[in-house]
Formats: structure tokens, C-alpha cells, sequence
């Protein structure tokens, strides 16, 4: 039986990983918002293996940890941020390197700490911004980089093979598809590739030039951290939102780049599309409560009814509302339709008032249209 882990201890135990390279929000993480949820995203490209899901529960091993940002990569939520360096730093490093340069010959260059040790002189030739592991990368630092006028960003990696760092390569081939996508669909000419550097015969061999990881005992924290609490509930009864500025990002440079979706859908791991099954759907709104984005939310439309309205831009595909479903109404893919995303359309799924709810105003809610009166109020 998976161990019940209560609210604050799932976020407490997210936040060990603070101070190691990474900003933890852990109040956004799709785990500590519902314990049924599924994503283990982080866990699974963990690079060093400071993260671990064992039985459904979060196994956090901070001394692991290098800091280089893979997490924060695949994380849907944004509850793991890098810091090492941040976002805004590297972009704007990124954009020094393109040095006003507007024309076709416009590139930027990243690199891996193993590629800038085994060909230190391509590298170096290139220009090339140093990373930990090229899975630091992200489709919306590429994307703002090309609608700066970068006509090219390239990744140059050492060997994979037996680098401490090997796991990063699966990340880095999930951001190259996602953007060879991402080009397709709005028909751009950029270039965004990903290539195996040649070993230098004067180079140090193996993994030279890579950070050391540092053994830090578990029990003693780096810095005092106030006390973790559990996020409030907002006054419509769902949790709190937030939208990650990474998907913000990425659709203003696109919208930027101009022009309309040259196809009709797009299938990446960025976006997500719900539907729901109004056959099965219960009208208990869980989706809504619980959603990390606010992607979906509860609506009250003419005559008090309402439902369910799905904002696609906002949805990050972290699959919760389909774990809690209590119907299984819910369906989440990542078939996003283009002009959805372009055009910032909503749909809504109007629901009927579900005949009994619980909480603590159900007899409230039950007796009011017994009576047919809505002047029942609480004795409190």
C-alpha cells in the first residue's frame, strides 16, 4: 500500500532540494496538491539521482543534487526552478552572444561541460555558452532567442556515453522534438540542432571539467526556512494558481515572430487539450479545484448554473485533473489545435448542479430546493 504523506510533508520534502542550483515552489507540484496525481517527471529525468518516486512516494536525496536544472526542464508546473544559472541570466547571456548580429548568420552556441572538456577548441571557436548538461535547455529561452533574430542555436554535447550526466540526453531529445515541431507548425526557417563534438587529441579525457558533487549531510539544512503550511484555498474554493512564466514566454516570442499556425494541430509535450465526458462528468468540479494553472475553472454563467471552462494556453498536460477524476470523464492529450493556442480560445463544458455534495454545506445546499427557497441560512 503506497504511504499516505500529508500536505506539508510532501512540500517539505520538495524544498530540501532549495539552495542546490534550484528555486522550489513546491505549492505548485501536481504530487503535493493531490496524492493521486501521476506526474513523476521530475524523478525520471533526474540526472544525478536526487530524485525518486518509490512506492508513490518522493524520495529526496539533496546531496545528489548538481543543481543543473534537468528537473525544472520537464517540470510541467514549474515547481522546481533553475538557478544555476537562472532563466533571465541566460537568456541574457545568450543574447550578448548574438551581438546585435540580425542576418542569416546569426547563431547561438551551448555546451555541455564534457564537450567543452574532450574539444575545448571548437567550443572556444564557437562561442559557446557553457552548461552543466545541455537538458538545462528549454523551448522557450530557444524561441525568444529567434525572435531576438537568431537564425540558429546549436547544442554541442562530448560523449554521453558513461558521463555522470547520461540520463540528461533522453530531456535533450525531448526539447529538440518539441521544437522541431514547434518550427513546423508555424513555418519557420530557424534551425535548432543538437551534435556530437569530436574529441580533441589534446584534450583532458573522460569526465574532466565537470562539477564535483558535494556531500551535504541531509539533517542540517543550508539556511533557516520558515515552517511549510499548506496552500490556502481562494474564495471560489479552489487552490491557489499559477501559470508558468516559461509558457508566457514562449507564446509571446512566437506571437512576436508574426505570422499564423501553418498547421491545423500540434502534438507536443508543452500543451495540453481536455475533454470531458459529459455522460460520466459528476458536476463535482475536482478538475477545477485542484488544476495547478487555473487552466480550468469554474464558470457561473445566466440563471446561477455553470460548469467547467478549459483555457488550452494555460493547460500544461501535468494530467491531474484525469488522475482525481472520480468519473473518469476526463481526458487530457497533447493534440492541441494551433489556432487555440494563437487565438487564446476557451471552451466551456456547462454542467448541471450536482445532486448531492459534500462539505459543510450540503444540508444547506440539499434543503434549499426541498423548500423551494434559498432564504435557509446557517444558525453560525
Amino acid at each position: 500500500m503506497d504511504e499516505v504523506v500529508t500536505v506539508d510533508v510532501a512540500m517539505g520534502r520538495l524544498e530540501r532540494l532549495e539552495g542546490f542550483g534550484l528555486a522550489v515552489h513546491p505549492e505548485r507540484c501536481a504530487r503535493v496538491r493531490h496524492r493521486h496525481a501521476s506526474c513523476a517527471q521530475c524523478a525520471v529525468a533526474c540526472t544525478s539521482g536526487a530524485l525518486a518516486f518509490r512506492d508513490g512516494v518522493l524520495v529526496v536525496n539533496e546531496a545528489l543534487c548538481v543543481g543543473c536544472g534537468t528537473c525544472a526542464t520537464v517540470c510541467p508546473t514549474c515547481a522546481i526552478e533553475a538557478r544555476h544559472p537562472a532563466d533571465a541570466q541566460l537568456l541574457a547571456a545568450a543574447r550578448h552572444a548574438l551581438d546585435g548580429v540580425v542576418d542569416e548568420s546569426a547563431m547561438v552556441t551551448f555546451a555541455c561541460h564534457r564537450a567543452i572538456a574532450e574539444a575545448p577548441g571548437a567550443c572556444a571557436a564557437a562561442g559557446a555558452i557553457e552548461l552543466v548538461c545541455l537538458s538545462r535547455m528549454e523551448e522557450s529561452l530557444v524561441m525568444s532567442l529567434f525572435a531576438d533574430g537568431a537564425q540558429r542555436v546549436r547544442l554541442l554535447h562530448g560523449e554521453c556515453a558513461g558521463c555522470p550526466r547520461e540520463n540528461g540526453f533522453a530531456s535533450i531529445e525531448l526539447v529538440r522534438q518539441t521544437m522541431e515541431k514547434l518550427i513546423e507548425a508555424w513555418g519557420l526557417t530557424c534551425v535548432y540542432d543538437v551534435e556530437q563534438v569530436a574529441a580533441e587529441q589534446d584534450s583532458a579525457a573522460g569526465c574532466a571539467g565537470l562539477p564535483q558533487v558535494v556531500a551535504v549531510d541531509g539533517e542540517q539544512p543550508l539556511r533557516a526556512r520558515p515552517a511549510v503550511r499548506p496552500a490556502h484555498v481562494q474564495a471560489d474554493g479552489t487552490l491557489p494558481h499559477f501559470v508558468p512564466l516559461r509558457r508566457h514566454a514562449l507564446l509571446d516570442a512566437l506571437a512576436d515572430l508574426g505570422g499564423k499556425p501553418a498547421t491545423v494541430e500540434l502534438d507536443t509535450r508543452l500543451w495540453g487539450h481536455i475533454t470531458i465526458d459529459m455522460g460520466k462528468c459528476r458536476s463535482c468540479k475536482m478538475c477545477a479545484v485542484f488544476c495547478p494553472t487555473g487552466a480550468l475553472q469554474k464558470y457561473v454563467g445566466e440563471g446561477g448554473h455553470g460548469g467547467v471552462e478549459h483555457y488550452p494556453a494555460e493547460c500544461v498536460h501535468c494530467g491531474l485533473c484525469q488522475d482525481i477524476c472520480p468519473a473518469g470523464a476526463i481526458v487530457s492529450s497533447t493534440c492541441v489545435p494551433t489556432d487555440v493556442l494563437a487565438g487564446g480560445k476557451t471552451e466551456r463544458y456547462p454542467m448541471p448542479d450536482p445532486a448531492w455534495t459534500t462539505g459543510p454545506d450540503q444540508i444547506l445546499r440539499k434543503m434549499t430546493p426541498q423548500i423551494h427557497s434559498r432564504e435557509v441560512q446557517h444558525s453560525y
